[in-house]
């Protein structure tokens, strides 16, 4: 007789054709091929070409995207927007690579190493009337991209 089917542990798969509405709070790997609606907090994401993600997304390592994120998305670590990509909402991350093709309808920044994210401001400073503080640079690594100009030329 074979073994019942056991889940990893700690992992959340959203199957194709599945949709799933609620908050995911703690998990280390969430698998989005489906719909899932709803903030989440991650360790790392994956979102395949069929999968949306409708909420605010905080993954505290590294996030791939080949399909859609339709709010906030913050990555810590890495983020990887595919070709096939589409993200409405603000971006921020400590790394980013872009493929070609990919779509963002938002603002992007960048987060420093041990930071919640980097700004010119705090905005509830802001409305208190406190001086806001300057704005620092910050420079993304370049990419290690092709380049589509051909060697020959």
């Amino acid at each position: 007789m074979s073994e019942p089917f056991k889940p990893e542990a700690n992992k959340l798969y959203v199957g194709a054709g599945v949709a799933i509405k609620g908050a995911v709070l703690q998990s280390e790997t969430v698998v989005v091929e489906g719909l899932l609606e709803g903030d989440i907090t991650v360790t790392n994401l994956l979102v395949r070409e069929t999968g949306t993600i409708k909420g605010r997304v905080a993954v505290s390592q590294n996030a791939e995207i080949f399909g859609k994120v339709l709010e906030k998305l913050d990555v810590r670590g890495l983020l990887i927007l595919h070709a096939t990509s589409r993200v409405e909402g603000n971006v921020s991350c400590g790394m980013l690579s872009i493929e070609q093709g990919a779509t963002i309808i938002g603002g992007i920044s960048s987060m420093a190493a041990g930071t919640q994210s980097v700004s010119g401001y705090d905005r509830q400073d802001a409305r208190a009337g406190k001086a806001a503080a300057p704005a620092r640079r910050v420079d993304l690594p370049m990419l290690d991209m092709p380049s589509p100009i051909p060697a020959a030329i």
